[in-house]
């Protein structure tokens, strides 16, 4: 499960800071943007929560 969520995270934040890009060179909404940022803060999370189970399975 930890090697999935650390794949999905960086194919996720990976699209979604190709669309934060483009919101600077074309004429996309600021919801665009704002969207982005949000799917890249939930990435950023889904990487996170990867690291902790890995470090917690080796615990074990």
């Amino acid at each position: 499960m930890d090697r999935f969520l650390f794949v999905f995270g960086i194919i996720v934040f990976f699209f979604s800071f190709i669309f934060f890009i483009m919101s600077f060179f074309g004429d996309y909404e600021g919801t665009t943007m704002v969207g982005s940022v949000l799917v890249m803060l939930n990435a950023s999370i889904a990487i996170g929560v990867s690291e902790i189970l890995t470090r917690t399975k080796k615990l074990t």
